[in-house]
């Protein structure tokens, strides 16, 4: 069986070694014995690999509608589910903070929970921060139309 040799190039060394810098691939060749002398680039070598993940990057632009605090604009949205889960949950409630992305999912057996669901959750976050919840937004579709449910978004 005779065994395949690759030609350690300085594109090789440079991956094998995590990325290194060309000096430090010389000092390594420098202070092992026996080592095969390879070709330096003559340039400054550029790892597009290495620098891809470095860099920064936004897939979306900075949104300056954000809002300054916690708990100022809270995202929900109430959605059915298409199965009936283990526990006989039909309905799921998703809350969502614009500034800091928490969020908080409840779920439900009837959709008449739902203002349950608000005012306990509004209440949880009232307490735990120092921030109580200013605007809540919705998709319009009428599924916090309910008195009780207004009347508490109103306070």
């Amino acid at each position: 069986m005779n065994p395949v040799r690759r030609h350690l190039d300085f594109e090789t060394l440079h991956h094998y070694f995590g990325h290194a810098s060309d000096k430090v691939i010389c000092h390594v060749l420098n202070n092992v014995k026996d080592a095969k002398k390879i070709h330096f680039p003559t340039q400054k070598h550029i790892c597009y690999d290495y620098t891809l993940r470095k860099m920064h990057q936004h897939s979306f632009p900075k949104n300056l509608s954000h809002s300054s605090k916690p708990l100022r604009l809270i995202h929900s949205n109430l959605l059915k589910l298409s199965t009936l889960s283990c526990s006989k949950y039909k309905w799921v409630i998703i809350f969502l903070d614009n500034h800091s992305s928490f969020y908080n999912i409840a779920f439900l057996c009837k959709k008449s929970g739902t203002a349950d669901a608000i005012k306990s959750i509004f209440q949880i976050w009232s307490n735990t921060t120092s921030h109580p919840v200013k605007r809540l937004h919705t998709d319009n579709r009428g599924e916090y139309v309910i008195s009780e449910l207004q009347s508490f978004l109103r306070e």
